[in-house]
């Protein structure tokens, strides 16, 4: 029995920072955390992580917002 010929994988979006961003609170956004302080600074820090792979633009706007 012969397999079907294979089909090319195509995505529907980049897996860049903004995306991975949006699907981490799609899926977690409204989950309440146990200890707030401590998963606050590690959104902080994966944020200002990934601020660099921002536009210039976009870098300031994150940057001023986090304070």
């Amino acid at each position: 029995m012969a397999l079907p010929p294979l089909r090319p994988i195509v995505l529907a979006h980049q897996n860049d920072p903004h995306w991975i961003i949006e699907l981490w609170l799609k899926i977690h956004g409204g989950d309440p955390a146990p200890d707030l302080r401590a998963v606050n600074k590690a959104t902080v820090d994966i944020v200002k992580a990934l601020v660099p792979h921002l536009d210039a633009a976009k870098q300031k706007a994150v940057l001023a917002a986090l304070g």
